[in-house]
């Protein structure tokens, strides 16, 4: 099978090389390839890759694999025939784009601190193949360092300079970089602009460089001049010393129009701030909440973006503006009148939706319709509410050969507040730039399968804030599920073991947890960033005080409220990732999952002697499925060295749940054409049992770490259409520790697993 597939590549590939240059004009030649020369040595990063002018057609991993070129040259090469006008044409090459690339090279290589580079090209044509190819040798020469750094700054402006020198992004010894030039007038500006200087940008920074007065070749001396505000008087241009803006009044407008050319009938003051409406339908302080500045204070620039970021999260406006008029005093003295125009949206929506899916071969049909109902007291509430329902069929729990209909249906009734919910008056209690948040909401979900038919309901209670851009905070102070068994196929629940039994029992949870979040990307031109988020979530213990039962597992009784089963424990799981970009499209992810689930109290019981720790079903971890061990099906691998997984096509399924888990990804993505995108993945890991629960196969050892890997990999498709993702993953099996026992773990070479692909359908990126 393998060698089929590798025979219909090949052959596919020498199709799309004939007909590469199908439509290239007689005496003209296809861009094939360009090459960048270091004749020094050294490595070609992609900014360098970026300032050529004319690139050739994308390829696959091989170069002979262009999709976009090979759809092309099976149309007529007329924009008005299918495959002409979804494939890309070819890349002419342009000899007179070739000099403009070199300037741009030399350019670049200038910048970074390379001041005598030479750049020298080599053109090569294949005129039988209609076929070209440009070398660029740079000749960089020596490399240049900072000697000395010097100042000449207005005096008003002076003393912030030195008070954040520590930040300086310059220092002697670095090598000249002009990008490092720009981030520091950047990083300056930033600072006078927090320091109420409102006019002042980073065109008034410059540097002057000097390669002549310095004690030995190599080195330059910087010299960073900042006179002031350029004025034109007359025919000359005058420096003036910059000065600091303080607001003299805030407007808030909650009803602007952009048609209405008339002003608003009516004002009102709420503490420092002016409110202007023909009719106000928001609490004063929803709308001052948002703003992180008030009349009286010095401009700073962060307190604007904080205030854009704080209405950005108001879904009760379209558009958030804020405008400034400068204002001079009578003493000479620099003031602002800013006005916030915040345009409604309408109060009411009704939202609708419909998907298909498709779970590891078995389809199904999701829809979902909901209101939202937003500022419902006037203070930017938000109620919602959604009913949603689907169908799918799924192979049956105890036989994977039999498909059963599952069907389900559940509503959710959800309020949003911009504000802490709590007893007591909060306005003031935490500072502005955290965002408060909380979120209030009950739920009820019904699922009818032909093993078993099963409700749950419950609520949250959440709270939300940032305490700073880069780290969030979500409290879920109450979390109360209740999940209610009413009938189950006995001769189902014959076949599994005791704990695949927990799965399909009554249980009650009440739990706290807390979530922190770490993103350590900026900007989205950042290149290599990182990402954290844990979850830490602990139950039980005030229900601790309410429940009966001794405990003893043979005579099922477990400690109950409402007669359903409790259980008290501590949950902790970490998600880590490190993103690193290759180039403007090229992305590398790796990531770290773990997780353990701690049972103790309620959920410690006494079997046979042996001490148990049970979690509840829901809390058990996982292996599986569209974001984790893409391979398998969720539930489908995992359990140390058990044996989960069948190959044969016959046979079930069994499925796995573990208290300790341990998941590593690797991801490569890249451009394939227009918004079609690819991956390369690896996936391994798995999942372990603990509390008395384990076996000796489904046990963690350290020492057996490497024994007890799935690994698994695959190739992915993913339409990037901006406003979301459609993603598709085919996964390979690759290792399978279930059958160590037997030497046959690496099921690549010892299973069919090409007739046990895994298809993932999903919306958005899995990580």
């Amino acid at each position: 099978m393998a060698r089929r597939l590798f025979s219909i590549l090949f052959l596919s590939i020498s199709m799309f090389a004939c007909k590469y240059t199908r439509h290239v004009p007689d005496n003209k030649y296809l861009l094939w390839d360009y090459k960048i020369d270091l004749e020094d040595g050294g490595k070609v990063n992609f900014e360098a890759e970026s300032v050529i002018k004319q690139k050739p057609n994308n390829h696959l991993i091989f170069k002979n694999l262009r999709p976009g070129l090979g759809i092309h040259s099976w149309g007529s090469g007329k924009d008005s025939t299918f495959f002409s006008r979804y494939g890309k044409k070819p890349i002419i090459f342009d000899e007179n784009a070739v000099k403009p690339s070199a300037r741009q090279l030399e350019n670049y290589y200038f910048n970074s601190g390379y001041f005598q580079v030479k750049v020298e090209t080599d053109i090569i044509t294949y005129p039988e193949k209609k076929k070209a190819e440009v070398v660029y040798r740079v000749k960089r020469g020596p490399r240049y360092k900072i000697d000395s750094l010097s100042y000449a700054i207005s005096p008003n402006l002076e003393s912030l300079v030195f008070q954040n020198r520590k930040e300086s992004l310059l220092s002697e010894g670095q090598f000249y970089n002009s990008t490092r030039l720009d981030n520091e007038r950047s990083r300056l500006a930033e600072i006078f602009q927090n320091n109420g200087y409102y006019n002042f940008t980073e065109v008034y920074i410059s540097f002057e460089a000097d390669t002549i007065h310095v004690k030995e070749s190599g080195l330059v001396a910087l010299r960073l001049i900042i006179k002031g505000i350029p004025t034109r008087v007359g025919d000359s241009i005058v420096y003036q010393k910059p000065k600091q803006y303080f607001y003299r009044k805030v407007t808030i407008i909650p009803d602007f129009d952009f048609n209405q050319k008339t002003g608003k009938s009516d004002s009102a003051l709420y503490k420092e701030y002016e409110l202007r409406f023909d009719t106000l339908q928001y609490d004063g302080r929803y709308l001052v909440d948002a703003i992180h500045f008030k009349e009286g204070n010095l401009y700073k620039k962060s307190a604007i973006l904080e205030s854009y970021n704080h209405l950005s999260s108001y879904n009760a406006f379209d558009v958030k503006e804020i405008s400034f008029i400068s204002v001079k005093g009578e003493n000479g003295k620099m003031y602002l009148d800013a006005q916030v125009r915040l345009v409604p949206r309408d109060k009411r929506t009704f939202t609708a939706s419909t998907e298909a899916t498709n779970t590891s071969g078995n389809y199904g049909v999701l829809g979902s319709v909901g209101i939202i109902n937003r500022n419902l007291f006037g203070g930017g509430e938000a109620l919602s509410f959604n009913i949603n329902s689907g169908l799918e069929y799924q192979p049956s729990v105890s036989n994977s050969e039999i498909l059963s209909r599952t069907f389900e249906i559940g509503a959710e009734l959800k309020i949003e507040l911009p504000r802490f919910l709590l007893p007591f008056n909060t306005e003031g209690l935490t500072p502005k730039r955290m965002l408060p948040k909380s979120s209030f909401n009950v739920y009820a979900n019904r699922t009818a399968r032909v093993e078993f038919d099963r409700e749950t309901f419950g609520g949250r209670l959440n709270y939300e804030w940032q305490e700073s851009p880069q780290k969030t905070h979500r409290i879920s102070l109450l979390n109360v599920s209740f999940s209610n068994l009413f009938s189950i196929d006995n001769s189902f629940i014959s076949q599994l073991d005791p704990i695949q039994v927990l799965a399909f029992s009554s249980e009650f949870i009440s739990s706290t947890s807390w979530v922190f979040t770490y993103s350590g990307q900026k900007s989205l031109r950042q290149k290599n960033y990182n990402f954290f988020t844990s979850n830490l979530e602990v139950a039980g213990n005030a229900q601790s005080l309410l429940t009966r039962g001794t405990g003893d597992v043979n005579n099922d009784d477990f400690s109950t409220l409402f007669s359903v089963p409790v259980y008290q424990f501590g949950r902790l799981e970490i998600d880590y990732r490190q993103y690193y970009r290759q180039s403007k499209e090229h992305l590398w992810i790796a990531r770290l999952n773990a997780g353990f689930i701690l049972p103790y109290g309620l959920s410690t019981f006494s079997s046979d002697g042996t001490e148990l720790r049970v979690p509840p079903f829901s809390r058990f971890f996982f292996l599986g499925g569209t974001n984790d061990l893409r391979a398998w099906p969720a539930y489908r691998a995992g359990g140390g060295i058990e044996q989960v997984s069948t190959y044969t096509g016959t046979g079930n399924n069994n499925f796995a749940i573990g208290t300790f888990k341990l998941l590593s990804n690797l991801e490569y993505r890249f451009p394939i054409y227009s918004s079609l995108k690819g991956a390369i993945f690896v996936d391994a890991g798995n999942i372990w049992l603990s509390g008395g629960l384990e076996s000796e196969e489904s046990s963690f050892d350290l020492r057996n770490l490497g024994r007890d890997l799935y690994i698994g990999s695959g190739l992915g498709l993913r339409l990037d259409l901006d406003f979301f993702v459609i993603r598709f993953d085919t996964g390979l099996k690759l290792r399978d520790p279930g059958y160590w026992a037997q030497q046959e773990e690496w099921v690549i070479s010892t299973k069919p697993v090409f007739n046990n692909l895994t298809y993932n359908i999903a919306l958005g990126y899995p990580f």
